[in-house]
């Protein structure tokens, strides 16, 4: 009896390994060539060759140039900014807690008419009225540490400045941000707009000023 069932597992294990052999010579599991990089190339050929891909590249490319055209219409080509880096810092304020952020830029204009400034933005801040005084508390919290601001023309929102052809001015900004920040460098955009609504901007790197920097680690060696 036990011979017999010996004899019927054999008989069934065997008809398992014969059925997955042939199973397995199926084209999917034999392992047939297929030509995978052809068949791209054919499917590529055909939406190249498409009405359809013709009239989706047309489409884009009069997109792309309708795009190219706004901005040169809305950008000022014949203005130069350049970031003078001395008198460009921020600061955070003692007295109403506060970042202080001052941009000087020169800026050129190569054009033979004269250009109105009317607003210069520093990534969304409008820049504010001249500031009476900077200033940094001392270690003691006793005396304070005026900062020197820029000597040359400042500019804040509502102002129209005049920049005649083939002159140059050099103007600073004053800006005021909620924001507190540790680290000892901003970057960011500014933007100037003019009287056609034309504008120009350059990425720009802020640095934290001097003093305050040399404050934070006189606390740092005390802490």
């Amino acid at each position: 009896m036990r011979n017999k069932l010996k004899i019927n597992k054999l008989k069934i294990n065997l008809n398992y390994i014969f059925y997955g052999f042939c199973f397995l010579q199926t084209p999917v599991f034999k392992g047939k060539e297929e030509d995978r990089i052809g068949d791209i190339k054919r499917l590529l050929s055909s939406i190249i060759h498409s009405e359809i891909f013709a009239i989706v590249f047309v489409a884009i490319s009069v997109a792309i140039g309708l795009y190219i055209l706004y901005n040169r219409k809305r950008t000022m080509s014949e203005l130069e900014m350049q970031l003078i880096k001395e008198d460009t810092w921020f600061a955070t304020r003692d007295d109403n807690r506060r970042t202080a952020i001052i941009v000087s830029i020169e800026i050129r204009n190569k054009a033979t008419y004269g250009l109105y400034i009317t607003n210069c933005k520093l990534s969304g801040y409008s820049p504010k009225n001249h500031p009476e005084e900077i200033c940094l508390d001392d270690l003691k919290g006793e005396n304070k540490l005026k900062l020197n601001l820029p000597q040359y023309k400042h500019f804040c929102k509502g102002q129209d400045f005049y920049i005649g052809p083939y002159s140059s001015e050099k103007l600073w900004f004053y800006y005021e941000s909620r924001m507190i920040t540790m680290t000892n460098l901003l970057e960011t955009s500014v933007s100037i707009k003019d009287s056609r609504n034309k504008r120009k901007s350059i990425r720009i790197y802020i640095p934290r000023h001097s003093d305050q920097i040399a404050q934070y680690q006189e606390m740092a060696k005390m802490w």
